[in-house]
């Protein structure tokens, strides 16, 4: 956090002249650990950032005020002519935000029409107190956003480095795989152009936003490519996107249009890619409820939809009302959400009839994500539902032919043309159906068999599910340098990982003699032990090289679990319960010095305790000889049918701290469903 301290209050600093750069303000003496700016010092309040990129905290960008660190002083100004060029900007987009004529428009319905004097001008509202933007206004959040625009000189820098354009394409498609992957793919320089002068504010924030997502997705070890720009790349990514977002899409009467709502899309994906899939899901749940005020969810069309021609070229309505569902239910899953739109009219026997075989497969997938999110609010273990929607996806993969199964070439992704991206089209595709079969059969993996041998088929399935995601998720990370839609992978490797160490502690019988289908598992031990063991290098490796606190999290649950693992496989059996949350908020996985017991603290969740127990406890706990190795058991004093008051309690704000909240709630969603409790 310290290091994005700095960055965040440095960036004006980093574009001065050697020699300008004299003249600036000297470092202020601050006493060790002070991380917060002026403004959250003032208020007294905790500065935080709902992400490692963000060159504001949470406060300030909640405030709309300038975040300025205490290692300077306060409202200083440089002289300098590109500091002086950001001060206009951010002047002006103060003035815009905090005072008296907020931006907003809606457009003139007249497509194809770029100019900001087309759009139509509302008198103000004297009596109401109320100011509808001008022309005038629009043409003002025109300039701010491509004053936010980097030099040509900084440009060229920046397309220099060997990114895909596949990278800005990820979740945002809102038309037929089948023109990306036959047609002539656009190249990045094609793509990061500004559009015509005097364009509607939404068509020049989307290209700030495509060129924050390709600046996201430059992996680190070409960061030195970067060396000449006048600010570092992080910063510049945190600036466009905090001026497109604070200007644009968080105003509803600017993004009333399909090229508006693709706007939230891309910020959802933007969000989603930095790991903060909360804010991802509330951004995405704007696009979609502005998707239903304009009518997409029940397949109404109409010309006013779009403020320019070429946007049809690039957006079908029908698509991209799939597109944001299926994004919803992805993040809904993630986190142990409720999903925002139960309709399926998507996936009807006519779309499906007319869709590319690997269309219909998402779209499959998609209504079994939607069941699953229907099944976990109702009963969790019931087998007839479960059963169902194991059958759908099994008609889902069936839309593929058995080769594309089969791992490929994986340095097609970094490639920028059709093949590319059919091939990250596949891989994430991939990841998305066997995360949807172990989110299906997870609650089963901790019931003993003896209640019902069918649930040995979940615990099977899911632990398989997961063996194909790490497989996949280790080849992927030795040959690609970690593009920017990785991080949602990183999340499913951390539910696959954390679901097949357990099934490997869960598979270990009792009794020798107590042959069960599920102890078959056995036998891939080593191999999945192996692949584990490799996932966690990956994840120390990315915790140390890029700071990455998700990482470091997941690495800090999986480490414990794998030497619980190794103890059970010697002879111990292990128990899981809940617990309060504990005073210290950043314990992770924690084990006891002889592996006797692990706990995980969850923040606002409480505490997920797997401990060691006497194997002649099991018996007079159960009275089953046929009992798993490892079992739930309800917190002390709790009732095993009521969830405890404190998973009642409210999921904290956006501003609480990345330390904090570093799983985004992936890890509450994962036990809750694990424990049985929602």
């Amino acid at each position: 956090m310290e290091d994005r301290r700095k960055r965040s209050s440095g960036d004006l600093f980093e574009t001065c002249s050697a020699a300008e750069t004299a003249n600036a303000p000297k470092k202020r003496k601050v006493r060790k650990g002070t991380l917060s700016c002026w403004e959250c010092k003032r208020r007294k309040i905790r500065c935080t950032f709902a992400a490692l990129t963000d060159a504001i905290c949470d406060g300030c960008r909640s405030r709309q005020t300038r975040c300025i660190s205490q290692e300077f002083h306060d409202e200083v100004a440089l002289p300098n002519k590109k500091v002086d060029r950001l001060s206009r900007v951010e002047s002006l987009v103060e003035q815009l935000v905090n005072g008296k004529e907020r931006s907003g428009m809606l457009a003139s319905g007249q497509p194809g029409q770029g100019n900001t004097s087309a759009y139509t001008s509302y008198p103000n509202d004297t009596q109401a107190g109320l100011h509808q933007p001008t022309g005038t206004d629009l043409n003002d959040v025109d300039r701010a956003l491509i004053e936010a625009w980097p030099t040509q000189h900084d440009l060229d820098i920046i397309l220099s480095v060997p990114v895909g354009v596949s990278v800005l394409l990820h979740g945002v498609i809102c038309k037929s795989y089948s023109d990306y992957f036959s047609g002539a793919f656009p190249s990045p320089r094609q793509v990061l152009q500004l559009p015509s002068k005097n364009s509607h504010p939404v068509l020049v924030a989307r290209r700030l936003l495509l060129l924050a997502s390709f600046l996201q997705g430059i992996p680190p070890c070409f960061a030195g490519q970067l060396n000449g720009l006048s600010s570092d790349y992080k910063t510049i990514m945190s600036r466009v996107f905090d001026i497109a977002t604070r200007l644009v899409t968080s105003n509803d009467e600017l993004v009333s249009s399909l090229e508006g709502i693709e706007c939230i899309m891309i910020e959802s994906m933007y969000l989603n890619n930095a790991g903060n899939l909360r804010r991802a899901w509330l951004a995405n749940r704007r696009a979609m409820g502005m998707a239903q005020m304009t009518g997409l969810h029940g397949n109404t069309k109409s010309s006013s939809m779009f403020l320019d021609d070429e946007t049809r070229e690039r957006i079908d309505p029908d698509y991209m009302w799939f597109r944001i569902v299926c994004t919803d239910r992805y993040l809904s899953l993630m986190l142990g959400l409720p999903q925002g739109s139960p309709e399926d009219m998507f996936a009807s026997l006519h779309v499906l009839d007319n869709c590319m075989p690997v269309e219909r497969m998402e779209r499959l997938d998609s209504i079994a994500g939607g069941l699953i999110l229907q099944r976990n609010t109702a009963e969790r273990t019931d087998l007839a539902a479960t059963h169902k929607i194991d059958k759908l996806l099994q008609e889902a993969a069936e839309s593929m032919p058995p080769h594309w199964w089969v791992g490929s070439n994986l340095a097609l992704v970094a490639q920028n043309n059709g093949n590319g991206f059919e091939e990250s089209v596949r891989l994430m595709m991939q990841f998305a159906h066997y995360h949807l079969l172990v989110r299906l059969h997870l609650p089963y993996m901790l019931l003993p068999s003896s209640i019902n041998p069918s649930y040995d088929y979940s615990k099977l399935t899911a632990a398989n599910a997961s063996r194909a995601i790490i497989t996949q998720y280790i080849a992927f990370y030795d040959i690609i340098s970690a593009p920017a839609y990785c991080r949602g992978v990183d999340f499913i490797a951390f539910v696959a990982s954390t679901t097949l160490c357990l099934a490997h502690i869960e598979a270990r019988p009792e009794f020798e003699n107590n042959v069960t289908v599920f102890r078959s598992l056995q036998h891939q031990r080593l191999r999945d032990r192996g692949l584990l063991e490799r996932l966690l290098e990956i994840m120390k490796r990315m915790a140390v090289e890029n700071s990455d606190v998700v990482a470091r999290k997941i690495s800090s649950i999986l480490q414990p679990l794998l030497d619980i693992e190794d103890n059970s496989f010697k002879g111990s059996c292990y128990q899981i319960c809940t617990a309060e949350a504990e005073q210290e908020s950043h314990c992770l996985g924690k084990t006891s010095e002889d592996s006797h017991e692990l706990r995980i603290q969850i923040p606002h969740f409480g505490t997920i305790i797997i401990e060691r127990r006497p194997q002649n406890d099991t018996v007079s706990q159960t009275g089953n000889a046929n009992s798993s190795f490892l079992q739930t058991v309800p917190s002390q004093g709790v009732d095993a049918e009521q969830a405890p008051s404190w998973l009642l309690d409210s999921i904290p704000g956006l501003e609480l701290d990345i330390e904090d909240w570093a799983l985004q709630g992936v890890d509450m969603a994962l036990f809750s469903n694990l424990t049985g409790q929602n």
